[in-house]
C-alpha cells in the first residue's frame, strides 16, 4: 500500500473534512503522513493565550488528534501564516521536498478555489504548485471540503465505522470547539452526503459519508 500525504492549513483541517477516511485508510495499514502548515495562532482565542502559547497547544491537540485516528507521523511547518510571501515560499520549498522524498501514492489537500477561506486555497494553490513541479507520478490528487460545500465530487467515502474516532479526533481540539461546535456542523453534513448520495438509491449505502474533488492539474 502506498504512501497518503494529507496538506492541512491548520492544526484541525484534516480531522474535520476527512478525519473518518483518514481512520479508515490508517487501519488498513497504509502508511500516512499529516503535514500542518501553519501553526493556529490566529484562530478563535477563547481564553485570551499568547499567540505562542495558542500555537503551542494547537499542536499539543493536532498530535493527539493524530493518534486518535491511527496517523502516527505528523510534520509542523510552524508558520504563522501562508499570506505573507516568504512563508508561502518557505512552505513551498518543504513541502516539494517532503513530497520527493515520501513518494506518496495519493495526496490530499484543500480547493484552491471551492473552499472559502483564503488560508485554505493558499494550502490548496501550494499543493497544487508543488505536484506539477515534482518529476514523479502521483496516482491521485485529492481535495476534501471544509469551508465551502462542494456541488458535486468524484469520490465519496462512508464513514459509518469511523465517525466515532473522527468526532473524538476533533474533540481533541479542545481551544477550538470551545468557540465553533465542528464536530456538530460536520456530523450534520456527512449525515446528509450519505443520505442524499444518489437521487436513484432505493436506499442510502451507509449513514455518514465525507466526499472528495479531484484536483485536476
Amino acid at each position: 500500500m502506498g504512501h497518503i500525504l494529507i496538506i492541512s492549513a491548520h492544526p484541525d483541517d484534516m480531522e474535520i473534512g476527512m478525519g473518518g477516511t483518514a481512520a479508515k485508510k490508517a487501519a488498513a495499514g497504509a502508511p500516512i503522513t499529516s503535514v500542518i502548515l501553519t501553526d493556529g495562532r490566529r484562530s478563535p482565542n477563547p481564553f485570551g493565550w499568547s499567540e505562542e502559547t495558542l500555537a503551542e497547544i494547537r499542536k499539543q491537540e493536532a498530535t493527539q488528534a493524530a493518534g486518535v485516528l491511527g496517523i502516527k507521523e505528523v510534520i509542523f511547518f510552524d508558520l504563522p501564516d501562508l499570506k505573507n510571501t516568504p512563508n508561502y515560499r518557505l512552505a513551498k520549498d518543504r513541502l516539494g521536498e517532503l513530497i520527493k522524498q515520501l513518494r506518496p501514492e495519493e495526496v490530499y489537500s484543500l480547493h484552491d478555489r471551492w473552499d472559502r477561506h483564503p488560508t485554505h486555497r493558499l494550502a490548496g494553490q501550494l499543493t497544487r504548485e508543488c505536484i506539477e513541479k515534482t518529476p514523479l507520478s502521483i496516482d491521485a490528487v485529492w481535495a476534501y471540503e471544509v469551508w465551502r460545500l462542494f456541488p458535486c465530487w468524484d469520490r465519496i467515502e462512508y464513514i459509518d465505522d469511523q465517525v466515532g474516532k473522527k468526532l473524538q479526533a476533533i474533540g481533541a481540539h479542545k481551544s477550538q470547539i470551545a468557540s465553533i461546535p465542528y464536530g456538530e456542523g460536520i456530523l450534520g453534513l456527512n449525515r446528509w452526503r450519505a443520505v442524499f448520495a444518489d437521487p436513484q438509491q432505493a436506499a442510502p449505502q451507509g449513514a455518514f459519508a465525507e466526499v472528495f474533488l479531484t484536483m485536476k492539474l
